[in-house]
Parts: C-alpha cells; sequence; structure tokens
C-alpha cells in the first residue's frame, strides 16, 4: 500500500507541475477577444498583419504586435477574402477534431517526461531496482536479515575444516549463553576475518556459525556500501549497525570485505578523501562503538587480507583472525561424502580415489564436480553417477571440454602420442613421482594430449629429489620428440613443459637454496609500489644473477639429458605403446604398465590402484556412511 500511495503521489505532482506550467503559458500566449465587426474594420485599416484561420476562429496579429482572436459564421468567406486582398498574410489550419490541444501538450512535455523517466530508472538502478519508493533511500543499508528465516545450515554440513570449527564454537556458544562468559570478565572477539582462496567456505562457515547459534543472520557485501555519491555508504554502514543493534544478539556477515576495507593511500596516494575511504572510516567508528555486550559480532571474508587497511585488523576491531585453508585429502573426503548424500552414485564410485585425484580443489570445486558429473549421467540417459562420469568431469574442470572434432592429421597425432608417452615412462621410472593414473591425446582445452598422475597422499613440502623429479618428468616429453624425430623434428608443443620446469629450476636455486654453487640464499624480489603483487625487477648483482642463470641452465640440461637415455633405453617399449594409444587414444596406467612387461620393463612406480594406502581416510563408520551415500 505504501509503494501504491507513493506512485500516486509522484503522479499528482508531475501533473501539477504540467497543468501549472500550460497555464501560466497560455495565459502569456492569451490573445484579445475582439467582436467580428471590429476586426472587419481593422482589416479595413490595414492594422492587421498576419492571421491564422482554424475552422471558425481567426487568430491574428496587428501591426502593433498584439494578438487578437474572433469568430465568423459557418460558411462566410468573406472576412477571409477581404483579408486577403488588402494583402494580410493568411495561414489556413486543419480542423483536428477537439484533441490537438491534447497532443501539443504531450509533444511538448515529452522531452521533459522522458528525462524524469530515465533519472527515475538511473536512480531505482543505483539504490538496488527495488522500485520507486528505493530511487530516495541511498543511506538505506543493502543487507539481507534473516529472522524469522534463519540459516538452516550447520556445522556438520561444513567438512574438511575440523580444526577452524572448533576455533568458532567459541563464538557460537557466547551467542547462546553470554552470561557465561561475563561472570568471568570475558569479551568475544568483536569481530572475526576468514580468509582464504575462493572456493574454500568462508561464507558457508558464516551461515553454519549462524545456523548453529539460532541467532538472525544479517548478510551483506562490501560492495553494498561503495557508491558513486559520497556519503551514501557511510550512512548504509550506520543503517547496518541499527538494524543489527534492533536484531541482537546477531551476526553482521560481510562478505568480500576488501571492496571496502582496502588500505588507505593504496589507491589514491596523494591520500585524497574519496568515498571510499569515508566508508572504511564510517564502519571503523561503528566497530568501535558497539558494546560487545549487546551480542553483536561481525564475520567479514575476504582472499585478500593483505590489502586490509592495519586499522580494521587491530585488536578490538577484527582482533581474531581465521585462515580456512584448501582441504587435504581426508578434508576432501568428507566433503565428497557431504555432496554426495543427494546423489546417486554407482557401486564403482571410489570417493578416496576421487580425493586422492583431486589433489588442490576446494570444496567449491569439489562440489561442482558431482554436479558435472551428475549432468553427464543424465546426458548419457543413465540413472546413478558412474566413476566415468566422475573421472571425465575431473578432466573437464581441470583441462577444459574435449575437442573431438578437432582436425589433427596423422603425424601430428604421432607425435603427440610419442610426446606424451615420453611424460609416462618419466613418471613411472623417477624415483618418488607420483603414480600415473592415464595418457591420453584427444585434445582438451588448450592442450592437445595429456598424461595424467594423482598423488597418494598430499605433499606440504618437497626436497631436492622430489623437485628434480617433477623436472625430469616435464622434460620427458621432449626428450621424447628429438630420440624418435631427431633434433629437426622437436615441436612446439613443450613450450608450456619447458615453462614450468624453468620455473622450478629457477626456485630450487634463487629461492630455496638448494644449489651448492649458489649457496642457500634467496633472491629478494622488488614489487611496484602502483600495482601490488607485480614483481618489476630482482634486487640481485650482475655477477649473482649470472650464478643463477648458469646453475639454473645447468639443472635442466642435466635433467634433459638424463630423460633422453630414459627414453632410449625403453625405446621399443614405447614405440609398442604409442601403437596401442593411436589405436585408443587413451590408456590407463594399468594398460601402459602391461605392454612394458611384455618387454621385461620394471616400473619403479606403482599405478593409482596398486599400493596406494588410503585406509587413514576412513574412520569406523565409513562403510555404513557409503552405503548410505549410495542409497
Amino acid at each position: 500500500m505504501n509503494i501504491v500511495r507513493n506512485i500516486l503521489i509522484w503522479f499528482a505532482i508531475i501533473g501539477l507541475m504540467i497543468f501549472a506550467f500550460n497555464f501560466f503559458e497560455q495565459r502569456s500566449q492569451q490573445a484579445l477577444r475582439t467582436p467580428l465587426n471590429t476586426f472587419v474594420q481593422m482589416v479595413e485599416e490595414g492594422k492587421i498583419k498576419e492571421a491564422v484561420v482554424k475552422g471558425q476562429r481567426i487568430t491574428a496579429v496587428t501591426s502593433e504586435g498584439q494578438r487578437i482572436e474572433t469568430a465568423i459564421p459557418v460558411g462566410s468567406d468573406d472576412v477571409v477574402n477581404r483579408m486577403i486582398e488588402k494583402g494580410v498574410s493568411v495561414n489556413v489550419e486543419p480542423v483536428d477534431g477537439g484533441n490537438g490541444w491534447l497532443f501539443s501538450l504531450l509533444l511538448s512535455w515529452l522531452p521533459i517526461l522522458l528525462f524524469i523517466g530515465i533519472w527515475i530508472a538511473m536512480m531505482r538502478q543505483m539504490s538496488g531496482g527495488g522500485g520507486p519508493t528505493r530511487a530516495f533511500t541511498f543511506g538505506k543499508s543493502k543487507a539481507k536479515v534473516y529472522v524469522d528465516d534463519k540459516p538452516k545450515i550447520t556445522l556438520k554440513d561444513v567438512a574438511g575444516i575440523d580444526e577452524v570449527k572448533e576455533e568458532v564454537k567459541e563464538i557460537i556458544d557466547y551467542l547462546k549463553d553470554p552470561a557465561r562468559f561475563h561472570k568471568v570478565g570475558g569479551r568475544p572477539p568483536k569481530g572475526v576475518l576468514l580468509y582464504g582462496e575462493p572456493g574454500v567456505g568462508k561464507t558457508l562457515l558464516a551461515r553454519a556459525i549462524a545456523g548453529e547459534a539460532h541467532v538472525p543472520f544479517i548478510s551483506a557485501s562490501g560492495s553494498d556500501f561503495v557508491e558513486m555519491f559520497v556519503g551514501v555508504g557511510a550512512a548504509r554502514v550506520r543503517d547496518l549497525f541499527e538494524t543489527a543493534k534492533k536484531n541482537a544478539p546477531c551476526i553482521i556477515f560481510i562478505d568480500e570485505i576488501d571492496a571496502v576495507g582496502r588500505s588507505r593511500g593504496a589507491v589514491n596516494l596523494g591520500g585524497g578523501n574519496d568515498e571510499r575511504e569515508q566508508t572504511l572510516n564510517q564502519l571503523l567508528v561503528e566497530m568501535d562503538g558497539f558494546d560487545t555486550s549487546e551480542g553483536i559480532i561481525v564475520i567479514a571474508a575476504t582472499n585478500r587480507p593483505d590489502i586490509l587497511d592495519p586499522a580494521l585488523l587491530r585488536p578490538g576491531r577484527f582482533d581474531r583472525r581465521i585462515f580456512i585453508p584448501k582441504p587435504d585429502v581426508k578434508g576432501r573426503y568428507e566433503i565428497l561424502k557431504v555432496h554426495a548424500k543427494n546423489k546417486k552414485l554407482a557401486d564403482d564410485v571410489d570417493l578416496e580415489i576421487v580425493a586422492r585425484a583431486t589433489s588442490g580443489f576446494t570444496g567449491a570445486d569439489l562440489e561442482n564436480i558431482l554436479n558435472e558429473a551428475a549432468l553427464l549421467a543424465a546426458r548419457k540417459g543413465k540413472d546413478k553417477i558412474g566413476m566415468a562420469e566422475i573421472e571425465e568431469a575431473i578432466d573437464r574442470v581441470m583441462m577444459g571440454l574435449e575437442r573431438k572434432g578437432m582436425a589433427i592429421s596423422d603425424r601430428e597425432k604421432e607425435q603427440i602420442a610419442y610426446h606424451e608417452a615420453g611424460h609416462a615412462i618419466m613418471g613411472l621410472m623417477v624415483p618418488n613421482s607420483d603414480p600415473l593414473h592415464k595418457v591420453s591425446i584427444i585434445p582438451r582445452g588448450g592442450a592437445l594430449g595429456v598424461t595424467q598422475q594423482f598423488p597418494i597422499e598430499d605433499k606440504h613440502i618437497y626436497d631436492k629429489k622430489d623437485i628434480y623429479g617433477r623436472i625430469l618428468v616435464l622434460m620427458g616429453g621432449r626428450a621424447a620428440e628429438e630420440i624418435f624425430y631427431g633434433k629437426e623434428g622437436i615441436t612446439t608443443g613443450a613450450e608450456n613443459d619447458l615453462q614450468r620446469a624453468t620455473e622450478l629450476a629457477y626456485r630450487m636455486v634463487a629461492m630455496w637454496g638448494m644449489s651448492d654453487k649458489v649457496g642457500p640464499i634467496a633472491v629478494k624480489k622488488v614489487a611496484n609500489p602502483f600495482i601490488g603483487g607485480i614483481t618489476t625487477s630482482i634486487d640481485t648483482s650482475p655477477e649473482l644473477q649470472k650464478e643463477i642463470d648458469e646453475e639454473v641452465k645447468k639443472i635442466l640440461s642435466s635433467a634433459y639429458e638424463y630423460a633422453k637415455n630414459v627414453i632410449e633405453l625403453y625405446k621399443e617399449p614405447i614405440k609398442a605403446v604409442v601403437k596401442k594409444l593411436l589405436e585408443k587414444e587413451t590408456i590407463s596406467c594399468e594398460e601402459f604398465v602391461e605392454v612394458l612387461r611384455l618387454y621385461g620393463v620394471k616400473v619403479r612406480n606403482a599405478c593409482k590402484s596398486e599400493g596406494a594406502d588410503v585406509s587413514s581416510l576412513k574412520g569406523e563408520k565409513s562403510e555404513k556412511e557409503e552405503k548410505e551415500v549410495k542409497g
């Protein structure tokens, strides 16, 4: 009703404005009514300069510039003829049936009405599109308040971050029973900053805290406070905290707080007093202004904590910072079980293998994989999600869609097969290398082929052998091209391999101190102060830089020669593998190893299904839970 009333008020105001404008315009342009005989006499005396005839009405302008008006009887053309004889400029206008004034009115007001409409639309857009009444409520916060409809998500729906869940239980206990903390003189943190890479579950955790504590959840985004009008963001911050005080105890959640909390002076080096800085200042004041006894806790999320203003992170504001890491292999297994509860899985699905195959994936990535697998299964007309669909979904997420329609000549396909076989043989022969999963020459994304390796377990630190082993595997593709096609036959397909190998070798020498010649030194990188995070120069002497370059070249050259020796040693088995690869386009590790064993080759590293101890991923109830997940 309020919206309808406001709309009617606005229409009434605009209508009154139009009426008043036209009323005064008509008064200013109103012609003097003159009797017909007086008008005829003025024509005879030559006092009429010009006239407009419209039906039975004549509007004329005298030689003195006065507008006069008269009416003539129907069928009387003598007056018009007399004006023409006297040299009066006569214009005849057709009769419009009485609607001409309305058309003229609309035509004269059309630009103004169009401008008003565009202005109101712009105001609605900037104020969130909430209708005409929102156009003048810039200072109102856009935060969504969940009071009656509190978040149904609890900590049971959050998996893979057990340590973080233990950390936030203190906040939940406080929201449930604040008196217990006040008795001993303790106060909870005013603000909690959740930071981590995108997709690790920051927003999900904040909603779970509110759902677990059964308190209102007020959700806003950092970008909601930043507008083109100065002072609007600060007003919205004030309104947000006023709303929180009315719904206390509650949780204020500000997502992507770096949009408003960026360090002051980082963008405007002159220290300008812009809108964003005013909004940040108001946020700092509001966080100082409320007492924790009111039961308000501010939770913010960001993936860029390094650019936040120090005043925002000091004790008394966001005085607790919680890092949410990417899940490890056990965490990924728990996350997969959570997301698989509402999906029908086939009996061949092994979530432990999926957890090992998705090293470095976040919770959002894992949910996306299972959803992609479900879509693939539905597209194929299946009732359940099989392991094949999950593996295809992993490939799609990691490498892109299959490009089966891509035209590749037989020679190019053979070159790709030898390149990938070179990677694969090095992966099987290099000690401590990740187990081989499969080899494919089907183009995906920007890659023409792929050799996939799955780690048995997550690694957090790597020794020199591990890194050198990775360089050897990367060099295997180029080494195979040279062995089978000669130096003139090497292709551009090793570009990415060489880039990654060079980066690893450089880090070994210049950052990790793994070179005996250069010694334990870390090269200092100088960042551009105008563009954060982008390195523009390296703070080293020319002599040291020369030594680093020589060591990097030495590592890469020795790895390349070693890879060529291995490829030369197993040249015949690789030919047989390539033949099979050209026939099937994709072969598993087991098929690869089977061909090698026919030639008496003993591999050093097991395939993904051999020797992989995943028992640590399973708890006592895992088998029962597995049956429940699979329905």
